[in-house]
């Protein structure tokens, strides 16, 4: 289960990361994630067998997290 505050932490740790990549935008030209939802995630079992994380922008029903929102917030203030 994806609890509300660990929504919230994933959220300003993706805003920490991607604000980071805009500084040094002039330096990188794309990101790439390993996954579209938690589902296909490859860190669901791994390193600990049965353990389910919960990594990407999108849950195990595509619904967006907020992450998302906080993201799309980022870029539009960086315009």
């Amino acid at each position: 289960m994806f609890f509300s505050s660990a929504d919230a932490e994933l959220a300003q740790r993706y805003k920490d990361i991607f604000g980071l990549f805009l500084n040094y935008s002039n330096n990188i030209e794309r990101v790439t994630f390993w996954g579209v939802n938690d589902g296909d995630s490859w860190l669901n079992g791994w390193p600990v067998k049965g353990r389910t994380n919960y990594p990407l922008l999108f849950d195990r029903n595509n619904k967006a997290k907020s992450a998302v929102d906080a993201l799309l917030q980022l870029g539009g203030d960086a315009k």
